[in-house]
């Protein structure tokens, strides 16, 4: 009897023990100090991720083999030496670790801004998108994500509040009576400089048609013939007209509407944005647009042969005329605002997570990148 009491006593203390073990572990924190709070599965996301990041870049490699996963025959990528977009390099799962806790951290420093500056979210706003991403959990992600750890809440925490509460502390820290306020003339200053505004349209100087089959199948085939020289001319001359008269100062709007009557076009062809364009664009178009003067229209053959060349009218419009929409907080002024400012911003959370000298939980240290691995 005294036997049996001592089992009883060992598997109660057991049970105790397990019970108390799972309680901990589902109230485990990468963080938790005063008024913030993430849980580890918002650690546990930022690990997931940068794991899916870092295997993007051993693909890269010639050593890596997409069969198995693995390189130089047998080894984990997670071995391999990567190169990230920034040009670090480093061993993928040392890169995962760091990435993982530099995005934690990052998070704790905009939840310590956005409390700073006052900042709040509409509840109901809130609610409305929780519903819409946790549709979006139970078909897609559920199964992905939860044998990882990773629950619904630190998922909708992760991808959305997050980056929301970020947003909303930026536009606090640089928006009207902000500690580090963007006047506006300084903000239509930077559009003028950064900002190109361009419309273009183009016609085929072909046309497909359909010719016999050389087999017995029912298929037509179709192959591209070159217009008529004269059909070719008068877009050409069209077009010159088209350019010269935007050079001259006159209105894109006339100047579509002519083309559309002339030419019995029943849609807009327009194509038109306002952007900073990449120094290292490689659209052809695009290219030749950034060395364009504002106000400067002109034409522009595309293509290789006679069977697959168009005709475009491209014209850089003057930004000036941008300047009001893209200055206006009902429009577009938080775009420009993003551009100008989001370098600044990043570094003033870096220098923000250095101040507060965070240190994540040591729950956090027990998961490794190999994790995902085994669990696939």
């Amino acid at each position: 009897m005294k036997n049996f009491s001592k089992i009883l006593c060992v598997v109660l203390a057991l049970v105790m023990a397990l019970s108390a073990a799972s309680c901990s572990l589902s109230q485990q924190y990468a963080y938790q100090q005063d008024d913030i709070e993430l849980p580890i599965g918002v650690y546990l996301y930022y690990l997931y991720s940068a794991y899916n990041n870092a295997q993007s870049y051993a693909q890269q490699s010639d050593l890596y083999d997409a069969d198995s996963g693995k390189y130089d025959g047998k080894k984990s990528f997670l071995k391999m030496e990567i190169t990230d977009d920034d040009g670090e390099t480093a061993v993928a799962e040392d890169w995962i670790k760091n990435k993982a806790e530099e995005n934690t951290k990052n998070a704790v420093a905009i939840n310590t801004k956005f409390n700073e500056l006052g900042c709040t979210i509409d509840q109901t706003e809130i609610d409305s998108t929780k519903s819409y991403y946790k549709s979006y959990w139970d078909q897609s992600y559920a199964e992905m994500l939860e044998p990882y750890g990773i629950s619904f809440d630190s998922f909708f925490e992760a991808g959305y509040m997050i980056p929301v509460m970020e947003s909303e502390a930026f536009k606090a820290e640089y928006g009207e009576g902000g500690p580090s306020e963007v006047a506006t003339p300084d903000l239509a200053a930077y559009f003028e400089e950064n900002y190109t505004s361009y419309k273009y349209f183009s016609v085929n100087l072909y046309t497909t048609e359909s010719v016999e089959g050389t087999d017995d199948s029912e298929e037509t085939a179709t192959e591209n013939v070159a217009l008529s020289e004269d059909k070719i001319n008068e877009y050409k001359d069209a077009f010159d007209e088209y350019a010269s008269t935007l050079s001259d100062g006159g209105s894109y709007e006339d100047v579509i509407e002519k083309y559309m009557d002339a030419f019995d076009v029943e849609e807009d062809p327009t194509t038109e944005s306002v952007e900073i364009i990449d120094e290292d664009t490689t659209d052809e178009i695009i290219k030749t647009i950034k060395d364009m003067k504002d106000g400067q229209a002109m034409t522009m053959e595309v293509g290789d042969d006679d069977t697959s060349k168009q005709l475009y009218l491209i014209y850089r419009e003057p930004i000036e005329n941008q300047v009001e929409a893209y200055t206006d907080p009902e429009q577009h002024k938080d775009d420009v605002l993003s551009s100008m400012k989001h370098e600044d911003f990043d570094e003033l959370l870096k220098d923000l997570a250095e101040e507060l000298n965070i240190t994540l939980s040591s729950s956090c240290g027990s998961y490794k990148p190999s994790l995902f691995e085994e669990t696939k």
